[in-house]
């Protein structure tokens, strides 16, 4: 083998190696087997996208009443992206599987009031979740805070009730009121506690 083609493998060999190495710090690794619903605490309502778009960057997250109500974008993937935090927290990424985006603030900077949007994966902060278990008796419960790693201050949290059989989701100040708490459950599957 001449040493130009020896350079020339070696030099595509690394630029392969590298374009892997950038792809991988950036998208998500594979999430958790199964898919879930994302259950609101004081209503029972699931997480999807408004009008069921899957198509649009920024399309605005909702969350369904209405049992009779079945959207495709209800069904989301859950990746955990740290293990236990030394404050008992931990960072999640939350994909929406008809549309394969991420579920993130609708900005980088965000605000209470704020509407909350998919947008595609990128493996960025503002795409990550830090979930604050409600406190119950001493004890941690099953429902959870899901506050933007970016500003830990917010919530994800059910806003108006639309025509009574959905919520428009925004950001609002983090505490541990039933509109901001929510637990993931396996998909269309009954559960409880």
């Amino acid at each position: 083998m001449s040493r130009l083609r020896r350079t020339v493998i070696a030099a595509s060999t690394a630029v392969l190696t590298l374009s892997g190495l950038v792809a991988a710090s950036t998208a998500p690794a594979s999430a958790e087997p199964g898919s879930f619903d994302l259950i609101n605490k004081k209503d029972g309502s699931r997480l999807a996208l408004l009008d069921n778009n899957t198509a649009a960057e920024g399309a605005l997250a909702n969350s369904l009443r209405d049992p009779d109500w079945k959207y495709s974008t209800e069904e989301w993937t859950s990746q955990a992206v740290s293990g236990r935090l030394p404050d008992g927290t931990h960072n999640r990424v939350l994909r929406n599987v008809a549309a394969n985006k991420c579920l993130q603030p609708q900005t980088d900077s965000p605000t209470r009031r704020m509407s909350v949007v998919v947008k595609t994966c990128n493996g960025s902060e503002i795409q990550k979740w830090n979930l604050q278990f409600e406190a119950a008796s001493g004890t941690d419960s099953p429902w959870q805070i899901w506050r933007p790693v970016v500003d830990k201050r917010l919530a994800l949290a059910i806003d108006a009730y639309g025509n009574g059989s959905w919520n428009t989701l925004y950001l609002d100040t983090s505490y541990p009121s039933s509109d901001r708490l929510w637990a993931l459950r396996p998909n269309d599957q009954p559960w409880r506690y």
